[in-house]
């Protein structure tokens, strides 16, 4: 299974997204699932890192469930991603609530040109994706991220 998350929408202080999920049996149309929240993106060729304020680098990574200390149970950790460590999929509303993971819920969008820095519905649509991800693990399949920026 794969996860796409396309960077829509580039704020000072963080990423606004969306999440698709690629099913096996369907590749040609992903489908859409929520929408995400990550810290500042930035142009990795130009600018440094800041921790806990830094998007990770758009690329593919492999997904596994991981216990979180902070959460105290397990969540889907992303796996091998360049300059970063513990990078979770989780429930949050706000950029204070991300410290370079990957949030999913819904982005109350007023209009194309009023993008709000925050999700709500967070929790909803967390149990909706982790329910997706749980499937493909049952059955034993790979489960990759995908993120890049839109075009």
């Amino acid at each position: 299974m794969d996860i796409i998350i396309t960077r829509q929408y580039f704020l000072p202080n963080c990423t606004i997204g969306i999440l698709e999920i690629k099913f096996d049996d369907v590749p040609i149309c992903p489908i859409y699932i929520c929408d995400t929240l990550e810290p500042h993106a930035i142009d990795w060729s130009r600018e440094k890192k800041v921790k806990g304020k830094t998007a990770i680098p758009c690329g593919r990574y492999r997904v596994k469930y991981r216990y979180s200390e902070k959460f105290r149970r397990p969540y889907p950790f992303l796996v091998n991603v360049p300059n970063f460590e513990g990078i979770m999929i989780h429930c949050g509303n706000s950029p204070s609530d991300t410290e370079g993971c990957i949030l999913v819920g819904h982005n109350p969008r007023a209009s194309m040109d009023m993008i709000a820095p925050k999700l709500i519905s967070s929790r909803v649509r967390y149990n909706l994706l982790e329910k997706y991800i749980n499937k493909a693990m049952d059955k034993k399949e790979p489960v990759y991220v995908e993120i890049k920026n839109r075009d």
